[in-house]
Formats: structure tokens, sequence, C-alpha cells
């Protein structure tokens, strides 16, 4: 009999049952009902998922107007680099169209003739006050039904046509180091906007920064021809968290000019970074919020970046109330000779995001191709299991 060597015997595994492979295991074994109920039941989610992304979508309220030709004076004269010192100017007046609810308000009864507000015909007896506000308040609640069409948050938006910010080059042309404050003359990384013709470091550097969008946007609410009152603006709060306390930095410095000192404005800049918001340090330099919302450069040619956000605050405490507007912009940002567009959008959010159909329109589809999986097998299993019954029968 041929025994087995003793080393040989120390190379097996224990006789165990984890070892020898012969834990107890569940084999899973899908039933025709479980597998057609799991479809449903996910169609059933993605339908319903995506039929309330589609109307949270559709209850934004947004309007855009394009300026390109309606400030065609101005593009034309921004075609030619040598007038980049000259202020261009328009305005541009809308109209945000009027829906119905009747509305009451306290302040009204501190500017009318003691009669509640309620039972009060404010069409035929406007507020006793030549303030602003009040006349405002006014305008909030002049109609026997009558509600703000701008109600709550409002964001507005700068939009461009035919501008591409995914280009391998423009995305690679900028210095993360100089942006982080560490090393402000590091330039290395930002050909063609390394250094200014005399040498000095670009500060901020490459293709991305010197290319800031750099139109002004003011919006008025056109109370009457003779009232114009500007609507308050927000310029900050509207980055990324981490883009605005960890990507972004000035460096360490109690001056912000001096921590600049050896450096230059880019090229097409009309002033240093240094300068962007001297009111606000903390919207100041490279962690101003115009600056960082460019700098996150978009996928797509035709895109749009948070410009403002409304101030809720004086007369605007309920958002934007239904009637005349004008846009007064300062034209600087020249977009004609690459054949593109620039629009101004007023937009509120939802807690789905902005008005896109994308997300909403993927979960129905998912979910009515689910269905359709579902009743497809269900109709082969009924096929298959008449045929094995009559066969049995047989």
């Amino acid at each position: 009999m041929k025994t087995t060597p003793q080393g040989c015997q120390s190379r097996l595994p224990d006789n165990t049952a984890l070892k020898q492979q012969q834990l107890p295991a569940y084999r899973l074994q899908l039933s025709a009902t479980g597998v057609l109920s799991g479809f449903f039941a996910t169609g059933v989610f993605c339908l319903g998922v995506g039929i309330i992304l589609i109307l949270s979508a559709k209850s934004i309220k947004e309007i855009e107007i394009n300026y390109t030709k309606i400030c065609a004076n101005c593009a034309k004269l921004r075609e030619n680099a040598v007038n980049f010192d000259k202020e261009c100017t328009c305005s541009i007046p809308f109209h945000i169209p009027e829906t119905m609810q009747v509305l009451a308000h306290s302040h009204l009864n501190k500017a009318c003739t003691g009669h509640p507000v309620s039972c009060y015909n404010l069409s035929t007896h406007p507020p006793c006050t030549t303030d602003p506000c009040y006349l405002l308040e006014f305008q909030f609640f002049h109609s026997a039904h009558h509600l703000l069409t701008y109600c709550g948050n409002v964001y507005m938006y700068y939009k461009l046509y035919g501008f591409y910010q995914n280009l391998y080059g423009y995305i690679l042309s900028r210095s993360n180091s100089q942006l982080l404050g560490t090393d402000v003359k590091d330039v290395g990384s930002c050909a063609p906007f390394r250094e200014s013709h005399n040498g000095t470091p670009i500060a901020p550097c490459g293709a991305i920064a010197n290319s800031i969008f750099n139109d002004t946007i003011i919006l008025s609410y056109n109370l009457n021809s003779s009232i114009h009152i500007k609507v308050p603006m927000l310029r900050s709060g509207i980055t990324w968290w981490t883009d605005k306390y960890v990507k972004f930095r000035n460096p360490s410095s109690n001056n912000l000019s001096s921590a600049f000192a050896g450096t230059t404005k880019p090229p097409y800049w009309p002033k240093p970074v240094y300068e962007l918001d001297e009111e606000d340090p903390g919207n100041n330099g490279f962690i101003n919020d115009d600056f960082i919302v460019w700098m996150r450069t978009a996928a797509f040619p035709t895109f749009k970046k948070l410009y403002r956000r409304l101030s809720r605050t004086q007369c605007f405490i309920e958002g934007l109330p239904a009637g005349n507007y004008s846009f007064n912009i300062t034209y600087n940002f020249p977009v004609t000779r690459f054949r593109g567009e620039k629009s101004v959008v007023l937009s509120t959010l939802t807690w789905s995001g902005g008005r896109s159909l994308f997300l909403g329109l993927a979960y129905t589809v998912t979910g009515a191709v689910t269905w359709l999986a579902t009743f497809s097998m269900m109709a082969a299993h009924l096929m298959l299991k008449e045929r094995k019954m009559f066969f049995s029968q047989q």
C-alpha cells in the first residue's frame, strides 16, 4: 500500500466545513411572479419620480432676454479692440405678466385712510403716500385678484451661445497654485497669457481668467414713467462652497494690493484682481464670486452661469411683482466676432433644481421601458405556461 508523505499531508486543507466548502448556502431561485413584481414596482417608482420631477420643473418661472441684437450698436463698438475703454450702455424694457389672486398686506393699512384692506377698494383708492416702497406694495396687491408672478427666491443668470469653454487648451490655461494663493507668480501653465509684453507675470493668468464675462447688468422695476426702483441684488453667495473656501484663496497679506505686487492684470481686464470688489473684502481678489463662477468651465458651448440673486429686503421681501422692468446693461463682453449670442435670464428654483426636463424625462422613459419589459415577459410566461399545461394533459 502506497503511503502519502508527511509533508504532503501538511499542505492539505483542514477537514472543516469552511475550508472544504461545505457550508450551507442559499441558492436564489427566482420565480416568474417575483421577477415580474420587481420589474413592475421598479416601473411604478421610476414613472412616479419622473412625473414629479417634470411637474416640479414646469412650475419654475423663467424669462430669458437675448440682448445681442438689441444692443447692436454696443456690439459693433466692441468688435474693435481699440474701443475697449469706451463705455457703452443699453436699456432693455420688458414685462412680467400678471396673474390673479386677492391678497391683503399690513403695510397698506398704514398708508390709507383707516379702512380695512380686506374691504377697501384698492382699484379706486390708491395708497395715500408718495413713498416708492408703499407704492410698490400697492402694486403688489392692486387688483381684486393679483398674485406675485416671481414669488420667493429669484436668480439672475447670464447665458452665452457658441462660447466653447470645453476646449482642451483653454481648460489647461490656468495656474492652480496661483489661485490657491501660494505663489501668485507661478504662471508656467498659463500659455498664452502668462506674462505681459514687458515680462511681468499676469495674475490671474491663463485664457479662462482673461476671457471673464464682464458685462454689468442692473435690474430696475418701473413703477411708472417717473419712478424707477433699482432691484437689490446680491453679488455674493453664488458659488460652490468648495470653490469659495478650498480651491480659491487670496495670498496671505494684510494688504491685498501689496500681495499682488510684481504682477499685472490680464490684457482684457479693465482693473486688477484686487479691485474687483473693494467694498467687500470677503468678495475681492481670487475669492470674488463672479470670478470663481466663471472659472468653473462649462461642458457645452451653450451655458448659463449664476450672476446675481435677489436680496429680499425693503420692497422685495416677497419676491418680484408683476409689472414693467428694464435691464440696464453696460456692454463689455464681445460675442459677435465668433457669431455668439448673449442673454440674461431671471428664474426661480425648486427643490429639484432649475428648469431642466432631462432628469424627469430620463426617469419617465426608464419607467415606461421597464413596464414594457414587464408586460412582454408576462405575455411570454403565460404563453409558455399554457403550452406546458397542454402537453401535460396529453
